[in-house]
Order: C-alpha cells, then structure tokens, then sequence
C-alpha cells in the first residue's frame, strides 16, 4: 500500500475529533451511572486493605508499618488502592462503590490516553476508530470497575507509550512536557506494576533501532549518536523513582527488593487448577499457546481483522523502504507499540510463567492490540477510498455496525462484561466449559439478592441466626447482605443457603439437594446461582413433597 493514500482534509479531522470527544463524553455519564452497579471481585477486599495500610503508613509518620509486609501485595505497588483509600475519605458512597466509581472514571482518562496515542500515530481518524472499537469492547470497559491492578496499569502502560511515543518523534529535541509526563506516567506504572521498568527498556530499544539504521556504514558513531537521544530521556527517571517510592515503598526499603520482587513473580507461587481449551490445567503449567489462544477468543472481531491488516501493511511499507524505513520518527514510535505489544506475548510463551485467571495479567495488551488494529485499518480504508470510494464506504458500515453490536452485547452481559467471548469461539455459549467464565465472582451480587429475599420472607431466623455457604470469596456475597441478617459457614450441613459460581472449583453444587432459587445467566449461560438448602416445611399428616 502506497504512502500516497488519500489524507483526510481538516474539517473532517475536526469531524473526528467532535465525534472521540462525544465518545469519552458518552463513557464519563455511563460510569457515572453505572458505577454502582458492578458485585465485589475476588481481589477488591485485600487491595482495598492493603490501600488503607499504606494510607496509614503515611498519617502515622511511618509508624504504621504494616503495609510493608501485608500478605504479599508489597511486592506490588499501590498507587490505585492508596489512591482511593485517600477518596474515600470524603464520599458519600461506601468503599467499594468508591473504588468502582474512581476505576471508572480512571478507565476514561485511559481511554483518553488511547485517542492521544493512536492520534499522534496515526492521525485523528485512526483515534476514533481505536477509541470506538475499545470503548464497546466489553473485556476492556468491564474490566475497568472491577479489577484494581491490571486495569489502572493498562491505562498507566498506554500513556507511558504515549509519551515515549512523543519523545521519539521530537527525534532529540525532547521538550519539557514530554520529560515530566513521561516521568509521571512511568512512575505511576512502576507503582502499579514492577513490569514497568521494561518499558523504559524498550524505549531506548528503539531509540537504538533508529540509530543504527541511520547510520548502518559508521559503527563507530552508534554510541556516541545514542546517547545524545537518550540523554534528554533520563531526566524522566528520577520522576518515575520518587513516585514508585511513594506509590510502592516496599520496593526502596532495602537496596535489592525490586530484584526481590522480579524474581518472585518470574515464579510466583499460586498453584491453582484453571479451565483452559475444555482441560483443567495448573496455573504454573501452561502450555505456551495459552495466552494467544485468549486473545484470539477474547478480542474483539474487528481488532482481530484490523492486526491482521496492520501485519500486511507493516509488510508492505517495509519491502517498499528496506532499513531506511526504520530511520523514520514516526516508524519508530510504531515498533516500540509493536515491541511492548508483543515481546510479552513471546516472553509468556518462552518463560512459562505462573499466570491467575484469563489473561488479567496482559490486560495491558488490549489497548495496544486495539491501537495496532485502528491504525492498520485507517490505512486500508484511505488506501481503498483513493480507488473505489463505494467500497472504502462499504467498510466504514459493516465497521460500525460491528462496533454497535460489540455494544450491544456489553449491554446484554452488563454489570458482568468482562466475561465477553467473541463469535470466533461461538460467543459465550460456545467458550461455557472451555475457557474460564466469571473468575472475579462478580455476579454474585445479583446471586444473592434471591437470599436476601428469601430471609426477607421468611417467618423467623432458626436457631443460630441464618447460615450461607458461599463457593467464591465470601466478601463478594455477605457484603450484600444486611449485618446481622446472616453468617458464612464453610459446613454445608449447617448451612441454610448457598451461592456460588458456575465453575470448576463449585463442582459440587449442592444440586440436588437444594431448591436453585437464582440463576445469574448472560447471553445463555449460568455464571453463578443461589440454591436454598432448607427442609421444605409441610403441614402434620402431609408427607413431605418437593420444596
């Protein structure tokens, strides 16, 4: 595809510009009217604990040090949970809603971020094209309330890129902006995740991809040319430091804890059955097609096409421009997305890593895919409307109603979007009993109002008080009922009711000796129930029937 392709003239740059900003204005009321919708994943209780140590940490003058060893979320940076411990302070809602409301409204500074970059990229067409296919992908936007680790550091990685992306185009004359954003968005990264540290990595990577490609016949020059690139771009790393210190305070505690904390997650130790391709698998022992097999069913159809194009154009243009291609600014802010995009891909599969649930811990890859996929498909359609306008208008409609239908099934899956399978598996009735469904057990929510319900009715509590037996975090359903209304029990002959999820570690519902009295079911399938375990009450000389 040539580099002559048609450029959109400036009033239709502004066309997209008024329509991403209508987008992001769309997604900012619909978190604020959702928010509070969305159950307690299984991961909230402890990050929300670990966000108040490290609040306390701070108001007690360092006296409170218990954050430093709290379970092993140290190894971690905190800087959403001590974030919205410090918010909660002054809502009005209690601390998970707080927690949905501040994951909402960060996920659209992240989505934000995601126009910037393809922009800078790409152009304002290729921004509204990311912007719209990742804002109705329901693995992301569900993701963004319910999940306090990988989704703030998707959106901390995508504005890191972008800003690296900035410098590399400013091609040594790097502004102050850049600098101190760069430095802001990696410090907060690096107190979110230590996985961090690889994309400064990767941005001197490119940097030196650049300049050996300018210079391919004078070796000699290709260090001292480097470092005058590179130079500018470490005045962002003492930025980053003093906020991962913040963020992160465990890791600046002794000399050699970020080496600690990189070599326990190389091998982390969670050992756990997961449901993977219709076979229960061990969490440290996946087999190396495992992530790209997710990404394949996960992602979004039209992001899945879209690299598709990207690959055959990235093909194309580099025939066409051979080494000098890489020579270009913009060529280079391409490879470092590319390079971030996928060498973790390559590394999960080389590595073998210990992994949870899904592919939550690459949640990171969406957006970016997502950007590859824009870019690559904003150039097919300026290549085609050049040629055969019809056509290239064709595209942009059967685009747009994909876009509308990805919305309309995050619709149907709401408050529980996250557990999206694409049409390429069959949809979620296709992925039941291949793949992992609601991992977080936030449908247990709306499993539970069917108990509250129940106790509600009912004549009097039994002796003991009301029993629930919960197969799930239990945080994620006795949060929902009143105090004093119920107890957990772990004894399924004491208990009264029980609830848990539709998944391999709840095999044993108890079925058949209860009375289901909620299904929580998404586009056909049950991700979790409530089964009522109490003995059905009969009349003196009525035997006993069915409850």
């Amino acid at each position: 595809m040539a580099d002559t392709a048609a450029t959109p003239p400036q009033t239709e740059n502004l066309t997209a510009q008024r329509l991403s900003f209508a987008i992001l204005g769309a997604l900012s009321v619909l978190v604020l009217v959702t928010f509070r919708d969305y159950g307690i994943s299984w991961d909230e209780e402890l990050q929300s604990t670990y966000g108040e140590k490290l609040l306390a940490l701070y108001t007690s003058f360092f006296a409170d040090r218990s954050a430093l060893s709290y379970v092993n979320l140290y190894l971690y940076g905190g800087f959403f949970d001590l974030c919205t411990a410090i918010v909660n302070r002054f809502t009005p809602f209690d601390m998970y809603a707080t927690r949905h409301l501040l994951g909402g409204l960060f996920g659209v500074v992240g989505y934000f971020g995601v126009w910037r970059l393809t922009k800078l990229l790409a152009g304002d067409w290729a921004a509204l094209l990311a912007l719209a296919v990742l804002a109705s992908s329901p693995l992301l936007y569900g993701h963004i309330f319910i999940n306090p680790k990988d989704a703030p550091f998707a959106w901390l990685t995508v504005w890191v890129l972008y800003y690296s992306c900035r410098a590399l185009m400013e091609d040594g004359q790097v502004t102050r902006g850049t600098i101190i954003g760069l430095g802001v968005a990696l410090g907060l990264a690096l107190g979110t995740r230590i996985l961090a540290f690889a994309w400064m990595a990767s941005i001197f990577g490119a940097l030196a991809v650049g300049v050996i490609a300018a210079n391919l016949k004078t070796p000699h020059q290709w260090l001292p040319l480097f470092w005058v690139k590179a130079k500018p771009l470490l005045w962002a790393l003492p930025i980053a430091l003093v906020l991962m210190a913040v963020f992160w305070p465990w890791s600046v505690t002794a000399p050699f804890n970020i080496g600690v904390a990189m070599k326990e997650f190389a091998h982390f130790p969670w050992n756990t059955q997961i449901l993977w391709d219709g076979e229960t698998v061990m969490s440290n022992d996946l087999p190396p097609e495992y992530l790209p097999l997710l990404l394949a069913v996960q992602l979004p159809e039209v992001v899945l096409i879209g690299l598709g194009v990207a690959l055959g154009v990235a093909g194309l243009r580099l025939k066409q421009h051979g080494v000098p291609f890489f020579t270009r600014p913009k060529t280079l802010a391409m490879l470092l997305v590319s390079v971030v995009t996928l060498l973790p891909i390559l590394a999960c599969a080389i590595l073998d890593p210990t992994l949870y649930n899904g592919m939550r811990h690459f949640l990171f890859l969406v957006p970016l895919l997502g950007i590859l996929a824009a870019v690559g498909i904003d150039r097919l359609l300026w290549w085609v409307m050049a040629r055969a306008k019809p056509v290239a208008y064709a595209l942009v409609g059967i685009i747009t109603l994909s876009i509308g239908h990805q919305a309309w099934i995050a619709y149907e899956l709401h408050p529980n979007e996250y557990v999206y399978y694409n049409a390429f598996v069959g949809d979620l009735a296709g992925a039941e009993g291949l793949f992992e469904m609601d991992y977080w057990g936030t449908s247990l929510r709306e499993a539970t109002a069917a108990v509250h319900y129940a106790i509600d009715r009912a004549p009097a509590p039994p002796p003991g008080g009301w029993k629930v037996e919960v197969c799930a975090n239990p945080k994620s359903v006795m949060y929902f009922l009143p105090d004093g209304m119920a107890t957990f029990t772990r004894n399924r002959a004491e208990a009264d009711f029980y609830v848990g999820l539709n998944a391999l570690a709840c095999r044993d519902a108890p079925l058949e000796t209860g009375r289901v009295i909620a299904e929580v079911k998404r586009r056909g399938v049950t991700l979790s129930r409530a089964i009522d375990l109490r003995k059905p009450i009969t009349s003196p000389g009525t035997p006993p029937g069915p409850p």
